[in-house]
């Protein structure tokens, strides 16, 4: 049985990260920290409609609750215990990278396998799913453009590692 690994789902909004993580703990078992777990406690309080940009500060919240969960996994959780994450990211994006690192952080603290995995999807398919109306539910983005770029659709974040 696989124990104490912490796996990290990266792609873009609309993917499936959260589909894949929830038939990924079920088989191994682990624990889903969806991204909007985390998200959602700030994002609840505001008045956003899924299509625009949100203020900076708005992530520096959810950093805060990131970092409260990531804590508390790292010095709380049963050791054997696995994790899997969601989680959005643009290469040399410094909110990107910070959020992968707090998340390498709290695995080695607590000695975790830490896998990341970047999910894929063709962009037409992409677009389709991300402006599917049942998304605003969990306060999710419905926005069919990218937020940095029609080139980030195409590139995700996993710093130093190779695409699997």
């Amino acid at each position: 049985m696989v124990q104490n690994v912490f796996v990290l789902l990266l792609g873009f909004p609309g993917v499936g990260k959260l589909t894949i993580a929830r038939e990924l703990g079920a088989a191994l078992p682990a624990r889903v920290i969806d991204n909007h777990w985390i998200n959602n406690p700030i994002l609840a309080l505001l008045a956003d409609d899924g299509l625009g940009k949100l203020p900076d500060a708005v992530w520096e919240q959810t950093a805060k609750v990131r970092q409260a969960i990531l804590d508390t996994i790292a010095t709380l959780c049963a050791p054997a215990a696995n994790f899997i994450f969601t989680n959005s990211g643009i290469q040399e994006d410094a909110r990107s990278l910070a959020s992968y690192e707090q998340l390498k952080d709290a695995s080695d603290r607590r000695r975790a396998l830490f896998v990341p995995v970047r999910l894929l999807c063709d962009e037409d398919e992409l677009v389709r799913r991300v402006t599917s109306p049942t998304r605003r539910d969990r306060l999710k983005s419905i926005d069919p453009k990218p937020r940095a770029g029609a080139a980030a659709w195409r590139v995700s974040l996993i710093p130093s590692t190779r695409t699997v």
